[in-house]
């Protein structure tokens, strides 16, 4: 059986790889896409009545799949960024600091979609068969507790994922524009 946290640094890890193959530019896009997931997530549990009444009406199960299909749908359209002509000449002249970068910012995405998906999943008390949960009072459990205040949606609550898209979107004008 493989730990929980062993799984999200090898998506860590496999996200920075991803990231170092397609740049920084593209992954900037993904990061934006995420943060902005974040952000909706946030907005409509917090400020909409009637999704955050419907929302904890539900099974755990579908919490999940809510908030985590939510998420993945906003990355998977992140990642599906068109060609990026007006860098491309530029790039072409620092590929290896392109290609560090990316690593960098595919590793943040990394963590930001996949400690989402995580805690969400905690949170909704791995409502599945394909994830066991740790037996309490285990120090695999405590660790994985541990690890929840570190991962994003408990990072950026709601006053501060309003700066986190702030930042994310002024990166994306100086960059594109």
């Amino acid at each position: 059986m493989v730990s929980l946290i062993s799984v999200f640094t090898v998506f860590v890890i496999l996200f920075g790889i991803i990231g170092a193959m397609r740049g920084w530019a593209k992954e900037l896009l993904v990061t934006s896409a995420v943060v902005l997931g974040l952000f909706l997530n946030a907005i409509l549990e917090t400020y909409v009545e009637p999704y955050r009444s419907a929302l904890f009406m539900q099974t755990g199960g579908t919490q999940f799949l809510i908030r985590g299909g939510f998420l993945a749908l906003l990355a998977f359209f992140g990642y599906q960024t068109p060609s990026v002509r007006l860098l491309r000449d530029k790039v072409a002249r620092e590929h290896l600091q392109d290609m560090l970068l990316g690593l960098v910012l595919g590793a943040v995405n990394g963590y930001l979609l996949m400690g989402s998906l995580w805690f969400y999943l905690h949170h909704a008390g791995y409502p599945t068969d394909l994830v066991v949960q740790p037996e309490a009072g285990s120090v695999m459990a405590q660790q994985i507790t541990d690890m929840m205040a570190f991962l994003p949606p408990a990072v950026l609550p709601v006053p501060h994922v309003y700066f986190a898209v702030g930042v994310v979107f002024v990166f994306i004008i100086v960059v594109f524009v």
